[in-house]
C-alpha cells in the first residue's frame, strides 16, 4: 500500500518537476501561491517538530534528573541511618563496657599494687 502510494507521488513530483514550466503557464499566480503556502506549510512544520521533539528531550531529562536525585537522596539516608545505628550500638557497648569495668574496678586493691 504505501509502495504504490511512493510510487505514485513520485510520479506526480517528478511531472510536476518537468513540467513546472508549462503548469506556471497556466496558473501563474496559484502555482507560486501553493508553492509558498507549502513551502510555509514544511517550515512551519518542521519548526512545531523540532520544538515538540525539544520539549519531549526536556522533559525525559527532567524526569531522568528527578529520579536520580531521589535515588541518590534515599541511598545517602539509609546509609546515614545505618551509620547512626551503628554509632548508637558502639556507644551503647562502650557505656555497658566503662561500666562493667567502673563496677569491677577495686581503687583499693589498685593501690596496693602500686606499692608493692
Amino acid at each position: 500500500m504505501f509502495i504504490k502510494l511512493g510510487i505514485i507521488a513520485g510520479i506526480v513530483i517528478l511531472g510536476g518537476m518537468i513540467f513546472s514550466n508549462e503548469i506556471d503557464n497556466l496558473f501563474p499566480t496559484t502555482s507560486a501561491t501553493i508553492l509558498d503556502s507549502l513551502k510555509s506549510d514544511a517550515s512551519d512544520f518542521g519548526s512545531k517538530a523540532l520544538d515538540s521533539v525539544e520539549q519531549r528531550i526536556d522533559d525525559s531529562i527532567d524526569k531522568i534528573i528527578n529520579k536520580t536525585s531521589d535515588s541518590i537522596a534515599n541511598e545517602i539516608s539509609d546509609v546515614g541511618d545505618q551509620v547512626t545505628d551503628k554509632i548508637s550500638e558502639a556507644k551503647e557497648s562502650s557505656q555497658k563496657m566503662i561500666n562493667k569495668e567502673i563496677s569491677d574496678f577495686d581503687f583499693i586493691q589498685y593501690i596496693q599494687n602500686i606499692y608493692k
